[in-house]
């Protein structure tokens, strides 16, 4: 059985820094400028990541068939979460080598996968030199009663184990001589292999395949049974990727066994907000930018049925400090949506299908997006029911379920949610990086298009870029550019802000970078950088949008649209306090400032509502202020030698300074 899907047009690059002369030895890729890097899992350091003996969970005692996993449950993503895109406990032997997530995996019969590379588990590469191949990342399932009291004799020509495989997906290709590998352990405690997996020159990227084996031998029959994968490939990096998902073992199979009274859903939601994931709250308010999200279900049954879903949507209104929450148990309202456009939820034998919500927020509505709010955060949660193990209606089991499948819940996959924000930035990105993408060479530029959803200006006060950790040098400085649009492409350079400090700033948290003299920006405008010398500047890559239409290089003097990655690169513009304004107000001289210069420490006199210190790279700098009346006394907390700039606002009225700290 093959599961078809949607193509994607990217082509995703090695990831580690390699000489050239070894890219060419050991690659048949054309090597791009924009190049794809990997992430550690929960944003853990060599130090925090590394397993020890004492800290490993106790294995549960032997379970019982049948074994089933679709990797659902399992959090992915989730900041502090230390469980977060591993395999769960219950299930799998705690090893961390294998990364659980929903962004490598093109079309999973069922949502997350779990991703083989070359990556240990303090996510760095098993060697250090670039030739050598081997073994790298193991999944070892809890011992399994396969005894007589559990398997009869009879029973034991019925035992399977399935499941799905993808060679590449939205990693790096397996070479001819990599593969997969499939073993049983037998009575002696020892591994025997049972079936070896090699890249086909039929394989597409972008498909799930399935597979049977058979549970064959009495040496396999035993209280403590255990199933592993592993892939054999090179040790130096994040290469040779393969995917595995939907694993089942269970007696009473055949041959021919190869559906599922499942019906799931296999990908996240798409954007709210035309392509965006975020947009300003004012600019939604002047434009109404709604549109209906899409995704994936896929049916496991070699047979038609039904499939219908409601939407659940939380709203969380912001104003100045309080929130008021909105709850929609179904936005629509009695009805249900069919998962076909025509009002048919009718699904094909094996079928995998594109949904597009029917029923979504609404902008006029006072309680989902009230216009007095500063920003709001909606979650939608699609359900789907299906009557795959329960039914809905009596909470009781369905009519066509198989008791052999029992205590299975296939409604573990019947549930999907998104975020979305309106704030004061565009987003293409969730706010999760599953890689880093960072240009090859230093001196090159990268730039990602904005369109704005409304037709009046605004002011452009700065941009937000999510850094990874892993690998930062502590040192690292860049430029960033903002470009106005010409005929398609990045244009001219609107502002600069130049030797930007990189900061680590934790997991999925990003970094803010201040423009000293806002200005305004209309219709499309590009947000840009320079590759620095002395190292990488990787931005987060979020697989869950994609957005790589929009990415831009430029490696010789000319712009060109980017075809070396898909995703959404983690950079977003921000607008002032998202108020639409439509001229820019008379800014005054402040007077009162002294010592000048000063080290640091200074005092201002005026009143003010807003006060802001910005170095001369344009990020904003952390100070203490002490006031008495209409004098106040500041001091920098981490002063440098250099010019600052000085901005206070009162009303409308904006006053500005240049210091200089010695």
């Amino acid at each position: 059985m093959i599961v078809h899907g949607r193509e994607r047009n990217a082509i995703l690059f090695k990831s580690l820094l390699l000489t050239v002369a070894a890219i060419i030895l050991l690659s048949s890729h054309v090597v791009g400028q924009l190049k794809q890097f990997p992430l550690p899992v929960n944003g853990a350091s060599k130090s925090s990541k590394t397993q020890s003996t004492s800290a490993r969970s106790q294995e549960l005692q032997p379970r019982k068939l049948p074994f089933w996993e679709d990797f659902s449950a399992t959090p992915v993503g989730v900041a502090g979460n230390k469980k977060s895109n591993y395999p769960v406990d219950s299930l799998w032997v705690n090893n961390k080598t294998i990364w659980i997530n929903n962004g490598i995996g093109i079309n999973p019969p069922s949502l997350n996968v779990a991703t083989f590379d070359g990556l240990d588990s303090a996510f760095l590469p098993y060697s250090n030199q670039v030739l050598p191949n081997g073994f790298r990342d193991s999944l070892v399932s809890q011992p399994i009663n396969m005894g007589e009291a559990d398997v009869t004799l009879a029973e034991r020509t019925s035992v399977y184990l399935s499941f799905f495989y993808q060679w590449e997906g939205n990693g790096e290709a397996p070479d001819a001589t990599d593969y997969l590998l499939v073993e049983f352990k037998n009575s002696l405690q020892k591994w025997e292999p049972v079936m070896t997996i090699f890249p086909k020159a039929s394989f597409s990227r972008s498909v799930f395949y399935d597979t049977l084996i058979k549970v064959e031998g009495d040496q396999f029959f035993h209280d403590s049974f255990q199933f592993r994968f592993k892939n054999y490939g090179r040790l130096s990096g994040p290469y040779d990727t393969w995917n595995v998902d939907y694993i089942y073992l269970n007696k009473n199979r055949s041959v021919t066994d190869t559906d599922f009274p499942d019906q799931a859903i296999s990908s996240t939601l798409t954007s709210l907000f035309n392509k965006y994931q975020s947009i300003p709250y004012d600019h939604f308010l002047n434009s109404s930018a709604i549109q209906s999200p899409t995704f994936d279900v896929f049916n496991g049954l070699n047979d038609f049925t039904d499939l219908t879903y409601l939407t659940e949507a939380t709203f969380l209104n912001y104003d100045s400090g309080l929130v008021t929450e909105t709850f929609i148990s179904n936005l629509g309202v009695n009805d249900t949506s069919a998962i076909n456009d025509d009002g048919s939820g009718i699904i094909f034998p094996l079928e995998k299908r594109t949904v597009t919500m029917q029923y979504v927020p609404s902008a006029s509505a006072s309680d989902q997006f009230d216009p007095k709010s500063d920003s709001v955060w909606v979650k939608l949660k699609v359900k789907l029911f299906t009557g795959d193990t329960f039914d809905p209606k009596t909470s009781g089991l369905a009519n066509d379920y198989d008791l052999n499948y029992l205590p299975i819940d296939f409604r573990a996959n019947d549930t999907i949610s998104a975020n979305y924000f309106l704030n004061d930035y565009y987003a293409y990105d969730d706010g999760v990086a599953e890689y880093a993408a960072g240009l090859t060479q230093a001196g090159n530029r990268a730039a990602v298009l904005f369109e704005m959803l409304t037709s009046e200006p605004d002011t452009l006060v700065g941009i937000d870029i999510y850094v990874p950790d892993y690998g930062l040098s502590s040192n690292l400085t860049t430029d960033f550019y903002i470009y106005n649009d010409k005929d398609g492409l990045p244009g001219d350079v609107l502002y600069a802000i130049p030797s930007v400090s990189v900061q680590r700033k934790g997991l999925n948290v990003f970094q803010g970078i201040r423009i000293g003299e806002p200005f305004l920006v209309t219709s499309k405008f590009y947000v840009g950088w320079r590759a620095p010398v002395g190292g990488v500047l990787k931005l987060g890559l979020d697989y869950n949008n994609d957005a790589g239409d929009k990415i831009y290089v430029n490696t010789n003097g000319s712009w060109v649209n980017n075809d070396d990655i898909n995703g959404s690169l983690m950079i977003r513009p921000v607008f002032g306090s998202g108020k639409i304004i439509l001229g820019v107000p008379e800014e005054e001289s402040i007077v009162g400032v002294f010592p000048n210069p000063n080290h640091g420490e200074f005092n201002i006199t005026g009143d003010f509502d807003k006060l802001y210190i910005v170095n001369s790279t344009g990020q904003e700098v952390p100070f203490q202020l002490q006031s008495n009346g209409s004098s106040h006394k500041v001091n920098l907390q981490h002063p440098a030698s250099g010019l600052y700039l000085i901005k206070m606002q009162q009303g409308n009225k904006l006053r500005s300074a240049k210091i200089i700290v010695k």
